[in-house]
């Protein structure tokens, strides 16, 4: 079957993939992309990938560092507040997808205007549509390993609460995953999927018990010091060295949407 180079570096021999980053909240994992990037050229002179932008749906600088990441590494960005953008056109959710390309449309054309060659999705908490991904090949990092599937055959571990849930499962160990967003929330086609973190818990205390509604705030607390962890072997690996594997022109794709690294099928992600 015909496979296509996601990103093919001979379009543009005279420079590095040029990377978007978007976010949310603290951005650690765009930061750590940046870091990656600054390691890279430190050491081998010169980097495959550039971020060169960064985008946030969230215009509350208390929540979102974009400005302090970007005056630190001396970048351009924007602010486009998704909650603003819809309550300008009378709606108090954010459910409606005709808004949100709507949205995307704009921040297209941001994206066109630094010439961006793939947009990496670093702690951003809206929907992207196809108006982006159909364009400018976009990657997501996600905390759980998304190669596990209930018996329907749909992702386990996806949404918010991925490593919460993850643990309320019984899993052993959690794992972090990128991919190629698509339509689907964390559904699309798998990339990389980390080392594993074990799951732990304090002295004395079950799986049951964590299960009760008395231990909430302890499972909450157990999901965040896990996520935390994860992060640290999983998400600031995998996120700059798919990046590196794209840049590099070592990711394919078939019509049916096998993904191929380096030439070789991964239905299920690339396992470190």
């Amino acid at each position: 079957m015909p496979k296509r180079l996601l990103y093919d570096p001979r379009k543009h021999p005279d420079r590095p993939m040029q990377v978007a980053g978007f976010m949310s909240g603290s951005g650690t994992n765009i930061r750590k992309i940046l870091e990656k990037e600054q390691e890279l050229k430190q050491q081998d002179g010169t980097s495959p990938y550039e971020l060169v932008f960064l985008f946030s749906d969230v215009a509350d600088l208390s929540r979102c560092k974009i400005q302090d990441i970007a005056n630190e590494y001396k970048l351009p960005y924007e602010i486009n507040d998704i909650w603003e953008f819809y309550k300008a056109r009378g709606q108090n959710t954010k459910r409606d997808m005709t808004i949100r390309r709507e949205y995307d449309k704009i921040t297209l054309d941001y994206l066109n205007e630094y010439m961006i060659d793939c947009v990496a999705l670093g702690g951003y908490m809206s929907i992207v549509t196809e108006v982006i991904f159909r364009a400018i090949p976009t990657i997501n990092v996600h905390p759980a390993d998304l190669s596990i599937v209930d018996e329907t055959g749909k992702r386990k571990f996806t949404g918010d609460n991925a490593v919460r849930d993850a643990i309320l499962d019984g899993a052993s160990e959690i794992r972090a995953s990128t991919h190629i967003a698509t339509e689907a929330v964390d559904g699309g086609p798998l990339l990389l999927i980390s080392k594993s973190v074990p799951i732990k818990f304090p002295p004395k205390i079950s799986l049951k018990e964590l299960k009760t509604d008395r231990k909430k705030e302890l499972l909450k607390s157990i999901s965040e010091a896990h996520q935390n962890e994860l992060k640290k072997v999983g998400d600031w690996v995998i996120f700059p060295l798919s990046l590196i594997y794209l840049a590099k022109g070592l990711i394919s794709i078939d019509d049916k949407g096998m993904v191929y690294i380096e030439g070789k099928p991964v239905p299920k992600g690339l396992r470190l």
